[in-house]
């Protein structure tokens, strides 16, 4: 919860606005007369800290780190959670994390085929709500509002 409320802090703070900036027009922004090295260096080193932070937690947490925790598979893991929760959105990965792992493991106690429903899963979610399901709840609830 300190991570999410100071990344959210620090999105709305001048430099989250000179990354989002960077972002969407990383040569206006330097025409602008921003440093876009020295803003996306900081970001690289925030987030670096950041992932030192979770392995730290989680080797806490388990009590040993496995180097199968740094295989493709896990970084996939992370783009379909960013994916399923809905990208953009900096709520969304945290909706999509909790999401995934719930039907991952819902799966996974259904039968030893759970990657192929857990695929259709996502690629399901992907046709069926473009924007993740954050983008699908706040869909539902605007026409639910609607007259």
């Amino acid at each position: 919860m300190l991570v999410y409320a100071f990344l959210r802090r620090l999105l709305f703070s001048p430099f989250g606005r000179v990354l989002a900036g960077i972002r969407v027009n990383e040569h206006r922004m330097r025409a602008v007369g921003y440093s876009t090295f020295g803003y996306k260096l900081a970001a690289f080193t925030l987030a670096g800290a950041l992932a030192g932070v979770a392995g730290f937690l989680w080797a806490a947490q388990t009590g040993y780190v496995n180097p199968e925790l740094m295989g493709f598979h896990m970084s996939a893991h992370a783009i379909m959670m960013v994916i399923l929760g809905g990208m953009g959105n900096f709520a969304g990965a945290i909706v999509g994390a909790f999401a995934f792992e719930y039907v991952m493991h819902f799966f996974k106690d259904l039968t030893k085929h759970w990657q192929l429903l857990m695929g259709s899963f996502i690629v399901l979610v992907v046709v069926l709500a473009p924007r993740g399901l954050l983008g699908l709840v706040s869909q539902m609830t605007k026409k639910r509002g609607a007259p």
